[in-house]
């Protein structure tokens, strides 16, 4: 445990006459609340956290809500509603082990002129800066010496989000945010940016770069508390599809359990939980895992991924937009990320575990993993495509495995036993061509459910794609 960490569940010990109340709340909360979620309904994303003190103040221990609510073979999981209450609820509860510190949560603003409305406003409106101020406000309540900050980041957005961003802080008192413009770096020649094309228009930005000027931002701003006082920075995405108050699992992470950074997964592991809107309610791991269309596709992907960059172990989910790092240590991490695009998730990531691991971090402290609730937003994602073409997603995945060589090359010392371990693999990825990969993702995925750790030989890969 970590210095200045304390116990876990601060409430009183719980009797099974308190835990039986609390069983027929749950139950009548499972019978009432929507079977799926809908972020642009404030009312629900209020409701999420006033279900979460609820659970606070029932006194019953977390894990033994965690079994009345995340289901199991015989029952489905509760509403999403209350499950992001319980999620909520256990973060707070992980948040009270920490000591102080501060935390600066940094997202994009690129196209956000829909979601930063209310539901009144626009119908794909999620009131998104105050709701993540709330859901922070709750978060941190009565945590003395533990603060928060939001800082979001402009990223040559055509629709104005920076000004209407700021119309919405002022006209709703919004306290704790500093909303910054990528286009300064290109202003002032910052020259981490100019070496990585950035634009006056910003247009070689897509997230990666605005998300990458924050924790720069973040990392280099002179702190208003004592310099001895921890401090932490996360990223997240810009809509409300994963929620701010499970903010504690980071901070937990790091200063409790001691790892070197702190993310959260959308799936692959338990306690991860994914909604699909408009009438899908929450599907646990392994279901959601094995209702993804590519689920064949993603197991390989992490078979070979695992393999060539072995930092990667027990990291299901690389792309999940919830990460965190120590202020003092993003310099350093951040500096051989060259991406500024939607791909930045993975290069920061090996960036980061690469850093702990020249630095002497064992394998089982690199990086905290916490499972969450996320709900898909298609209606406004800025990432979405579409093709005519049936074979884009194996020529996509294809791409991934001579990417991964190319990665396994510049973040594996080639003259390690690592190395040696891997050449077969590697020279068997090496430019796959995309029709090889379809024969043997289609054979593979004759054998159906298949989950990510399943032991493939390379041999029985070869054999697939002969």
């Amino acid at each position: 445990m970590g210095a200045g960490c304390g116990k876990g569940n601060p409430s009183e010990p719980d009797s099974s006459e308190t835990t039986s109340k609390l069983k027929a709340r749950l139950d009548e909360l499972k019978a009432s609340l929507p079977v799926s979620r809908d972020l642009t309904n404030n009312e629900e994303t209020a409701q999420v956290l006033t279900l979460a003190s609820e659970i606070l103040a029932s006194g019953v221990d977390i894990e033994e809500i965690k079994k009345l609510t995340y289901g199991s073979d015989t029952e489905n999981p509760a509403p999403p509603v209350l499950l992001s209450a319980v999620g909520a609820a256990e973060s707070k509860l992980l948040l009270k082990q920490t000591g102080p510190h501060h935390l600066s949560c940094v997202f994009a603003m690129y196209g956000e002129q829909n979601r930063l409305r209310t539901k009144a406003e626009h119908e794909n409106g999620q009131d998104l800066m105050t709701n993540k101020v709330k859901q922070l406000e709750w978060l941190f309540d009565g945590e003395e010496g533990k603060t928060w900050e939001i800082i979001a980041v402009d990223d040559g957005c055509p629709n104005n989000s920076k000004e209407l961003a700021k119309d919405i802080i002022e006209k709703n008192k919004l306290n704790n945010i500093a909303i910054l413009d990528l286009k300064n770096a290109w202003t002032e020649k910052d020259p981490f940016f100019m070496q990585r094309g950035l634009d006056e228009a910003c247009k070689k930005s897509r997230k990666g770069g605005a998300i990458m000027y924050g924790l720069l931002y973040a990392s280099a701003t002179r702190p208003f508390y004592p310099e001895a006082k921890p401090k932490l920075v996360m990223y997240t995405d810009s809509d409300l599809s994963t929620d701010m108050a499970l903010c504690g699992l980071l901070s937990h992470g790091i200063l409790c359990k001691g790892c070197s950074m702190s993310m959260g997964a959308r799936y692959g592991s338990e306690g991860t939980f994914l909604v699909k809107p408009p009438d899908q309610g929450a599907a646990p791991h392994p279901r959601s895992h094995f209702e993804q269309p590519n689920m064949m596709k993603i197991v390989l992907r992490h078979y070979v991924r695992v393999r060539l960059l072995p930092m990667l172990e027990g990291i299901y989910d690389t792309q999940c937009a919830f990460k965190c790092f120590r202020a003092e240590d993003l310099k350093a991490i951040t500096a051989d990320v060259q991406s500024m695009g939607a791909d930045f998730d993975m290069e920061l990531l090996l960036c980061a575990l690469l850093h702990y691991r020249k630095a002497g971090v064992a394998q089982e402290k690199l990086c905290s993993v916490g499972g969450t609730l996320f709900t898909e937003d298609f209606a406004e994602s800025n990432f979405m495509a579409s093709s005519d073409d049936p074979d884009k997603p194996y020529k996509t995945y294809a791409g991934m495995m001579d990417a991964l060589v190319s990665m396994h090359e510049r973040f594996i010392d080639q003259d390690s036993a690592e190395a040696a371990k891997a050449k077969d693999l590697v020279a068997f990825c090496r430019g796959m061509p995309w029709e090889t990969y379809k024969k043997m993702h289609d054979k593979l995925n004759e054998r159906g459910q298949t989950l990510f750790d399943h032991p493939f030989t390379l041999d029985e890969l070869k054999a697939a794609a002969a």
